[in-house]
């Protein structure tokens, strides 16, 4: 009878440590839900403050006359036209 009392103890410790084992799994996935939805919160909140704040540099940037990038480009592609276009004239000019 001792023996039988032992081992319905023993399964009963059994069940009782894999239903442990089993909660923690369950409480570590579930952990591991809410930190990358933490995570891609955080991301996205960045993501629109660093939104908000180029476009008030931006825009302080353009008050005070400061040219954007794409202006720059304009004017370099501008710039290299007319010196490909000086040099053809120079060429044109040395010949004659």
């Amino acid at each position: 009878m001792k023996r039988s009392k032992r081992n319905t103890r023993l399964a009963a410790m059994r069940k009782l440590g894999s239903a442990a084992i089993a909660g923690m799994e369950a409480a570590r996935e579930t952990a591991a839900v809410r930190v990358e939805e933490a995570r891609a919160n955080a991301v996205e909140t960045v993501s629109q403050l660093e939104r908000a704040f180029e476009s008030r540099v931006t825009r302080a940037m353009s008050r005070l006359g400061v040219p954007t990038t794409r202006e720059v480009r304009a004017l370099a592609r501008e710039v290299a036209s007319l010196k490909a276009s000086v040099q053809r004239l120079s060429r044109s000019r040395a010949r004659a």
